[in-house]
């Protein structure tokens, strides 16, 4: 189990122990609108999960990418696509073996928030991962 926190903004979302099917939205992994590039504060963040990898070898994770719901759906789902690679990508940068880390992008079709205001779209785009092992 992981000692300590995952910083998630001014949140702070204990990982002890980290459960199965526990999903965790990573609120500090931004990305440059419409684009797949991953914006210089999201690494922190992303740190932290490499960090939870290291202390739990047992477990993979599965990362989910999500979008508002505008614009065109089949772009959408490729932009979920590409920015879960971009994470997957870091993390694996870090020493964590592929094997451990899968994704999948939904586009707009899982929104947590009304997509009627541009407050609450921009809480629709999100990465979140899921523990699939432990």
């Amino acid at each position: 189990s992981l000692e300590g926190n995952l910083l998630m903004g001014t949140n702070k979302i204990a990982l002890d122990p980290v459960k199965r099917g526990e999903i965790i939205a990573l609120q500090n992994v931004l990305f440059k609108r419409g684009t797949p590039e991953l914006l210089t504060g999201s690494y922190k963040e992303l740190d932290l999960v490499v960090e939870m990898l290291n202390d739990n070898p047992e477990i993979k994770i599965l990362l989910k990418g999500h979008t508002d719901n505008t614009g065109d759906p089949v772009r959408n789902v490729q932009l979920s696509e590409a920015r879960v690679s971009a994470v997957k990508e870091y993390i694996i940068a870090q020493g964590i073996s592929p094997y451990r880390v899968s994704g999948k992008g939904y586009g707009g079709n899982q929104p947590l928030y009304s997509n009627e205001t541009e407050e609450t779209r921009k809480l629709n785009r999100r990465v979140e991962f899921e523990v699939v092992e432990d």
